[in-house]
């Protein structure tokens, strides 16, 4: 993973809600690591290590704006991180609304253990070889 950290960033005030889905990264040797909120998550963010993946949970945000707006603050801060979501929204319309973000497809509202190994799959695309 060369430049990467082997981290996951969850940025949810109910970041063990999200335990199932993480289990996957856990047993792959990623170091999970949490902020309540983005404001605290920032800080967290080192652009010369940046987090294989930054997971914001947008549960409460019906449409979309408040997590392209979260998205675009994470990846101002640091440009060579993965993102994903926990989205209410469809998969049509969190496409759209995340548009040119290059964000990976979001996790359902209660992400399930199968649903972080799709994620987990749809990253190592992404991540240089181990």
């Amino acid at each position: 993973m060369d430049m990467y950290a082997k981290t996951v960033l969850v940025i949810s005030a109910d970041p063990g809600s999200l335990a199932e889905a993480l289990g996957p990264f856990r047993d792959a040797g990623f170091t999970v690591r949490t902020a309540s909120a983005l404001d605290a998550a920032l800080p967290l963010l080192d652009p010369s290590a940046p987090p294989a993946l930054v997971l914001l949970d947008a549960r409460d945000d019906a449409d979309g704006a408040t997590l392209r707006a979260d998205a675009m603050r994470v990846l101002s801060r640091c440009a060579l991180t993965w993102l994903t979501a926990v989205s209410p929204i469809s998969a049509g319309a969190f496409h759209d609304a995340m548009e040119g973000l290059g964000m990976l497809p979001p996790l359902p509202l209660t992400p399930a253990r199968r649903d972080g190994e799709a994620l987990l799959t749809a990253l190592r695309r992404f991540l240089p070889e181990d």
